[in-house]
């Protein structure tokens, strides 16, 4: 091959070189431009989605409100704030959410009183719950553990600061009240699939909160007897419908210890906001826990997002 020859295969190549490298470059400023606009898109539906969503708390805040002036006696599944809100439109997607009766769940922070002290009637239910639910009774001991101040385990399956130490990561026990249910997951003994089984039953509220009658599912109703019946449960649920117990306490006593018999009632001052907004490609939730006060203003004690 000549020199000139020679010369053209190179001056080629150079351009066949050149030519590459500049579709690679203009590719990744493409890719990175187009990455640039769907975080700002994703960001922008975002602040979107929590000005709806924090619209939708003020919404159930007035909801209550009116339910405390029409019914200030009793809270039952028959009311306004009980009814699933239908998806509705809203600009570039929509929204929708349910009202949640916390206070016809278990409270895990029940099974202490105020003190650190376990609170035994309410050990015993928890106890019996998870034998409904086909779930290792013994259980209840990490939890009292996880709540209580003390770095006494409960025997015979314990839950304090050693039963984490071999973990990795290594943490300690909260030795305080639960902020979220989803603490059980923490907790020894708590699998996902566990967790799974006993969420829809529990939540945490305030200490001594009671529960009520009126909202409570079958499950957490027979937990309240003695020998869990879930056949006499059912009756119950059926003899409510959606406009609850005549009179809570007239219908209970007898059924119950009278130990228990003053942990329930049928009004509720702890409710929860499950809201969902979808724009575009973007949905955000929320979960809201509201106090209702006897006036009938409520107040946010725990509010979390999420973003899918």
């Amino acid at each position: 091959m000549t020199r000139p020859t020679r010369q053209r295969g190179a001056a080629l190549l150079t351009a066949i070189l050149v030519v590459a490298l500049g579709t690679i470059l203009a590719t990744n400023l493409l890719w990175l431009s187009t990455l640039d606009q769907r975080r700002t898109a994703a960001a922008l539906a975002s602040d979107q989605g929590i000005q709806y969503v924090l619209s939708a708390e003020g919404w159930v805040n007035d909801i209550l409100q009116q339910d405390l002036e029409d019914s200030p006696d009793a809270d039952h599944l028959g009311e306004a704030w009980a009814t699933q809100i239908e998806p509705l439109p809203i600009e570039g997607g929509y929204i929708y959410g349910s009202i949640v009766d916390l206070q016809g769940l278990f409270n895990l922070n029940n099974l202490l009183r105020p003190g650190g002290a376990e609170d035994e009637v309410m050990v015993q239910q928890f106890e019996r719950l998870l034998r409904i639910l086909e779930i290792d009774p013994m259980l209840v001991g990490p939890v009292i553990d996880w709540l209580d101040p003390d770095v006494e385990p409960r025997f015979p399956l314990s839950g304090e600061d050693d039963a984490y130490s071999r973990l990795e990561p290594q943490y300690r026990v909260a030795n305080g009240m639960m902020t979220t249910p989803s603490e059980l997951l923490a907790i020894s003994g708590f699998t996902p699939e566990i967790y799974a089984r006993l969420a829809p039953y529990v939540t945490v509220l305030p200490m001594g909160t009671n529960l009520n009658a009126n909202t409570a599912p079958q499950v957490v109703l027979a937990s309240l007897f003695d020998e869990p019946d879930l056949n006499r449960a059912g009756d119950l649920v059926e003899q409510r419908g959606e406009t609850g117990f005549e009179s809570v306490r007239e219908t209970f006593e007898g059924l119950v210890s009278e130990e228990i018999l003053p942990r329930i009632d049928g009004v509720s001052e702890h409710f929860m906001l499950v809201g969902e907004v979808t724009i575009g490609d973007t949905t955000l939730t929320i979960n809201s826990v509201l106090q209702r006060h006897e006036s009938g203003r409520t107040r946010t004690l725990f509010r979390s997002f999420g973003v899918q």
